[in-house]
């Protein structure tokens, strides 16, 4: 994402998107929504917010065996935090009110608890979902501290003990090699454990100079290797080699389009730019790898109680995954909900030239 002007231009977008969406229930949405706004190069786009498979559309079979038989009793989140997607169609949710994690198969349009049958007794307080290179799925539970390791089917594979290692595990990722990266918010410290769960590294103590922490409470991993930490009370993202050396950080504290006031998730798309979810102002601040600020998308807003879908508007957004295809995935935690986006890169406004945009910045050359 080129940085030239973006931030001066599109810091309030959201808002019109917000008030022209439509009814929630259906996906009623005719209309698409971008950021920026047209006539200006497009940078996001919404594509759906889902709070339950009655969110699917209703087409083919599932039409017809609904207007025979009404819908199907919905599975409804209760406080998501986490999210993933695996690339091929698989979201999970980590609930940590149900206790579960919500599997949402939009290629089947179906959603089940994960495990199934199972599902009652596998988590307390399941808080973050991540996959390995084997399709292999980590589920970190903040009670009982420890990540359970599943199959792709979701069979029980292994567990990783972190008593003694962390106070209470949080967010963490997964990098190229299998290792571990974690965040310990109430430990204010980074840890890294091998593939097989062992003790590599801890990085930091509390306090606010480079390489310390004061609550980081999100991590991920970008292309480089590099490890990006939300850290969170110090209204800052650090940035990490791949064997913990500091490199540089970015941030400040305040309300401003690009301020942070309560960082809650961190992402990276294709291009390394940096998506960091901001809970207390309810958007998502972009910026480039080097922290220069790029874009913001969001504003406060309850779909719940206005009972329309609202698209990028949000209610304590939390968990935030960017799959292999550059598919946003963001928690919208009080709206109880997710949120769906794409990152439009140079390379797919080639592929999906966009009708209204006339400029030729990445091959894109549409005319109304």
């Amino acid at each position: 994402m080129n940085a030239r002007n973006i931030a001066q231009r599109v810091a309030t977008v959201t808002l019109l998107a917000i008030t022209l969406s439509g009814c929630a229930s259906g996906q009623k949405e005719t209309r698409r929504f971008f950021w920026p706004q047209l006539p200006e190069r497009p940078r996001i786009e919404w594509l759906a917010a889902y709070s339950s498979q009655l969110d699917f559309p209703k087409v083919g079979m599932r039409k017809f065996m609904s207007a025979i038989a009404g819908d199907e009793d919905p599975i409804r989140f209760d406080k998501p935090v986490g999210i993933k997607s695996d690339g091929n169609g698989k979201i999970y949710i980590s609930d940590a009110g149900i206790p579960a994690v919500l599997v949402y198969d939009m290629v089947n349009d179906e959603v089940h608890l994960f495990g199934r049958e199972m599902a009652p007794a596998l988590f307390k307080w399941p808080i973050c979902t991540e996959l390995d290179n084997a399709g292999n799925i980590y589920v970190a539970d903040a009670e009982q501290n420890v990540i359970s390791v599943f199959t792709p089917d979701e069979k029980p594979l292994r567990s990783i003990d972190l008593k003694g290692i962390v106070i209470k595990v949080g967010n963490f990722a997964i990098d190229k090699d299998g290792r571990l990266i974690l965040v310990d918010t109430r430990g204010h410290k980074l840890v890294i454990l091998s593939p097989e769960g062992k003790l590599i590294k801890t990085i930091g103590e509390r306090g606010d100079t480079d390489g310390t922490f004061n609550f980081p409470v999100a991590v991920t991993v970008n292309h480089k290797g590099e490890i990006i930490v939300g850290d969170a009370m110090n209204a800052r993202i650090q940035i990490f080699d791949h064997d913990g050396k500091f490199l540089r950080k970015f941030g400040t504290r305040g309300d401003g389009p690009s301020d942070f006031q309560l960082i809650k998730g961190v992402a990276v798309d294709s291009d390394d730019d940096i998506y960091v979810t901001e809970g207390k102002g309810n958007k998502i601040i972009i910026f480039n790898t080097n922290g220069e600020w790029l874009l913001t998308v969001g504003g406060q807003y309850s779909a719940l109680t206005s009972g329309r879908v609202a698209p990028g508007g949000f209610l304590l957004p939390e968990g935030i995954d960017i799959d292999k295809n550059d598919r946003i995935f963001v928690v919208d935690q009080l709206n109880k909900r997710f949120q769906e986006f794409q990152y439009i890169s140079d390379s797919f406004l080639k592929q999906h030239p966009i009708e209204g945009y006339t400029g030729s910045e990445g091959g894109g050359t549409v005319t109304p």
